[in-house]
């Protein structure tokens, strides 16, 4: 599971490609290096490519080992230090001049980066250190979807085996799913809903809001979600087309579809704490009428069974 998942990432040559040239545009010959999630080492070794003087590679995972195994077959382990460690409980013998993540998921923040990234600032790198990525900004799109709707949410209001499963219904209108951006399913142009510098940053609690004006009629179903990662300027790398790299987008789904027409108002706001639970609420006004949503993935998740005393 672990060679297959690494294997996905190495094969993406549109991200790593685009870590390989960032990195060698911000390390010098005497620059020290803070691989943050370091994988399989790939951005250690580019980075030694570029010529760093030293590079402190930080891997929580087992694959600590790859890191390990892989920079002495390579010939860098002199100047590769593996630490198989949480980023946060480190501490190390120099600052570093530039940090480097790939610490991203679907919707960007799902991987604690900018909790990392903050953490590291403070405490591992020396004062206006180059930070690969450096923006981050996260775009939604009102889209109609029925069959990823039907599949995901709606599936529940049918009986199964001679059972009312309906409850889980709710659980399901707020989690988060993986989702193909098709553009012909938009009800109205994508926005930028947040959007991060990780070089002052202070918070791993973001948010912000945006209006749609829609476009076309339909149902809207929820919104597709995607980031981009500026890594420096003039390089930036995006999940926002589905197939084009090895990430897929986020479905944020509503509890229940809303037709919408041409001319009508979404307001949206979104929140992120940290990666770990999200928040989509907001307004539609459609028809003359007002429909209000408010979902978060604390809602997604089933309630702890009562014990034999409740």
């Amino acid at each position: 599971m672990l060679l297959e998942f690494h294997r996905e990432l190495l094969a993406d040559t549109i991200r790593t490609d685009a870590y390989r040239s960032a990195i060698r545009s911000v390390v010098s010959r005497d620059s020290v290096v803070l691989d943050l999630g370091s994988g399989t080492g790939i951005l250690a070794f580019f980075a030694c490519e570029a010529g760093a003087r030293r590079v402190f590679a930080i891997e929580e995972s087992d694959s600590a080992g790859a890191v390990s195994l892989l920079a002495r077959h390579v010939g860098l382990s002199d100047r590769v230090e593996i630490m198989h460690a949480r980023s946060t409980e480190v501490e190390l013998p120099e600052r570093a001049h530039v940090l480097v993540t790939e610490t991203l998921g679907s919707l960007g923040l799902d991987e604690h980066i900018l909790s990392s990234v903050i953490d590291a600032r403070a405490r591992l790198l020396v004062p206006d250190a180059a930070i690969v990525p450096r923006h981050l900004a996260l775009s939604l799109a009102p889209v109609e979807t029925r069959s990823l709707y039907a599949q995901q949410v709606a599936w529940w209001d049918e009986r199964r085996y001679g059972f009312d499963l309906g409850p889980m219904r709710t659980l399901a209108s707020n989690r988060l799913c993986l989702a193909d951006a098709d553009p012909s399913g938009f009800l109205a142009p994508p926005a930028v809903v947040i959007d991060i510098d990780l070089a002052s940053a202070s918070s791993s609690i973001v948010s912000g809001t945006t209006r749609f004006d829609v476009t076309r009629g339909g149902a809207l179903h929820g919104f597709v979600a995607w980031f981009t990662a500026t890594l420096v300027p003039g390089v930036t790398l995006s999940n926002d087309t589905a197939g084009r790299t090895h990430w897929d987008q986020m479905f944020l789904p509503l509890a229940h579809p809303v037709d919408v027409r041409a001319g009508d108002r979404i307001e949206l706001a979104l929140k992120s704490f940290d990666g770990d639970v999200w928040v989509w609420s907001g307004v539609i006004e459609s028809n003359g009428q007002t429909t209000t949503f408010l979902q978060s993935t604390v809602f997604g998740a089933p309630p702890t069974p009562a014990g034999p005393d409740t």
